[in-house]
């Protein structure tokens, strides 16, 4: 893979590289932890040109105005648990913003969003590394998009209407360095939380902001079929639960959930 040509805009502090502009914060953070960046290494980007999120979807990232951030980690974790801290990252950034603006209503939408009132401000990407065999070489990556400074003209016009920002919702601007290094704390906080008091800690937390438990919602099967039903929030073991009206609960694997009345439903 050839690295996007990156030019720092200021001097990078240790254990974090600032750059101008890159393709991916993730693409690079793995490049980074391949080469062996440590536990809490981090890329933040004022733009990016192809942020993505879960799914092969596009992350919109207007220049200057969101937080694109990757975080390597190298938890002292098994690799069974890897695929966890998702949940763990969301909690963080809930809390995170939470501290920030604590009269606003903020939530989680599994696996990966952070959510005001019904509008997307936040997305998680985590990608872990294909060493599941020696754990002293394994390696998380957290990619972090945050909504910050952006006002609604620099959403594209189909995310106009279900997608805010921090500065929307508290009608001031934030200090992007000072907002990072709070979440880049609270990320390796609760990672720390993680591996030491077990995800059951960080479950009890997540669950509190769960927007879609008790609502209807839709998912799309492996085999393309639309399956309508209300959430019963993450197992044990963090896979998302749903009750259908027949009663039958479902395990989602994955795929790209969404509150019933977003689609057309009730």
């Amino acid at each position: 893979i050839t690295p996007p040509e990156c030019v720092p805009f200021f001097l990078p502090m240790k254990n974090i590289l600032h750059l101008e502009l890159t393709g991916s914060t993730n693409d690079e953070a793995i490049r980074c932890a391949v080469d062996g960046a440590p536990h809490g290494f981090a890329v933040v980007a004022a733009a990016q040109e192809s942020g993505r999120g879960r799914l092969g979807k596009e992350w919109i990232s207007p220049p200057g105005s969101g937080l694109y951030c990757s975080i390597v980690l190298r938890p002292e974790l098994p690799f069974v648990e890897f695929s966890r801290l998702t949940l763990t990252i969301g909690l963080a950034l809930c809390l995170c913003v939470e501290e920030l603006l604590p009269d606003a209503d903020f939530g989680l939408k599994w696996p990966n969003d952070l959510y005001h009132e019904g509008l997307k401000c936040g997305g998680i990407l985590v990608e872990s590394s294909p060493h599941q065999n020696d754990v002293s070489d394994s390696f998380v990556v957290a990619g972090i998009g945050l909504n910050v400074n952006t006002v609604k003209k620099m959403f594209p016009a189909a995310l106009q209407e279900s997608a805010t920002s921090l500065a929307l919702i508290a009608g001031h601007e934030f200090d992007m360095e000072e907002l990072f290094h709070k979440l880049l704390t609270s990320v390796l906080q609760y990672v720390k939380i993680h591996e030491t008091a077990g995800f059951a800690t960080i479950l009890r937390e997540w669950r509190k902001r769960d927007i879609l438990l008790g609502r209807e919602m839709q998912w799309v099967t492996r085999g393309r079929k639309i399956i309508t039903g209300r959430g019963l929030g993450p197992d044990a073991s963090g896979q998302l639960l749903a009750e259908d009206a027949s009663g039958r609960v479902h395990e989602i694997l994955s795929g790209d959930v969404q509150l019933a009345e977003s689609v057309g439903g009730k």
